[in-house]
């Protein structure tokens, strides 16, 4: 199965952005995940159906040096996240690199 993979980025905290169409990513797969900052990081993709059953998944991953820098390659299906893509990164300075598609 082929995709074209588009790339998202955030520094800190906050909704991960298209690079090249500055769009908010929502409603996709996650593919891969490149990030560098020292702590715990949460990816949130998650909402919520009429019925109120949660729909998406997160994924959380903690860094634990100043030299780390965390590459997560996923399995080919990805990871399904519903709803606006979201980063809760340990400091500020933390950067995310969200491949999708």
């Amino acid at each position: 199965m082929s995709t074209t993979l588009r790339q998202g980025y955030v520094v800190g905290s906050g909704a991960v952005l298209d690079v090249t169409a500055s769009v908010t990513l929502a409603d996709t797969r996650i593919r891969g995940i490149f990030a560098n900052g020292i702590g715990s990081f949460l990816i949130t993709g998650t909402s919520t159906d009429p019925y109120g059953n949660i729909l998406g998944n997160n994924i959380k991953f903690a860094l634990t040096t100043a030299v780390d820098a965390s590459d997560i390659i996923l399995p080919e299906g990805g990871i399904k996240v519903n709803g606006v893509v979201k980063v809760s990164a340990p400091t500020s300075a933390a950067t995310v690199a969200i491949f999708y598609g």
